[in-house]
């Protein structure tokens, strides 16, 4: 099974508010994939991820958002916290240089997927059609 490593705002919350498809994005990513916070909201700890969320999202979202695990990156660059020894996607909004330049070198930076939901808020819904595509879900 695939890692997935999941960024918050801008991916699942648009403006502060639950993204287009959420309940059902989550319940698909939890179902097929090892999911990750790769998060500034988490730093090796859930808890943040949880408390930040509850209020943002739909409860039934909440189920599905106690799957996901925590990372463990620091400050410098979310591409710490990924396992690159596993196959991975890896969803945010905004990937810096210095990470893509990761990205590059370990030859994975098709496995990133950008994130823009001001520009195309049914986001979540497209990806989760991609994933099943390329993984034969």
């Amino acid at each position: 099974m695939k890692n997935l490593y999941i960024d918050i705002d801008g991916v699942l919350l648009d403006k502060g508010s639950a993204a287009e498809g959420l309940v059902e994005f989550l319940r698909f990513a939890t179902e097929n994939f090892d999911c990750y916070w790769l998060t500034t909201h988490c730093d090796g700890d859930v808890t943040p991820v949880f408390l930040y969320l509850v209020g943002k999202v739909p409860t039934e979202a909440l189920p599905y958002i106690e799957k996901i695990k925590p990372t463990k990156w620091g400050s410098l660059s979310k591409t710490d916290g990924i396992d690159f020894t596993k196959p991975f996607y890896w969803l945010d909004d905004n990937l810096f240089a210095t990470e893509k330049q990761v990205l590059e070198e370990r030859d994975c930076l098709t496995s990133y997927i950008h994130f823009d939901l001001k520009a195309n808020p049914h986001q979540l819904h497209e990806v989760q059609q991609l994933l099943k595509t390329n993984d034969n879900l």
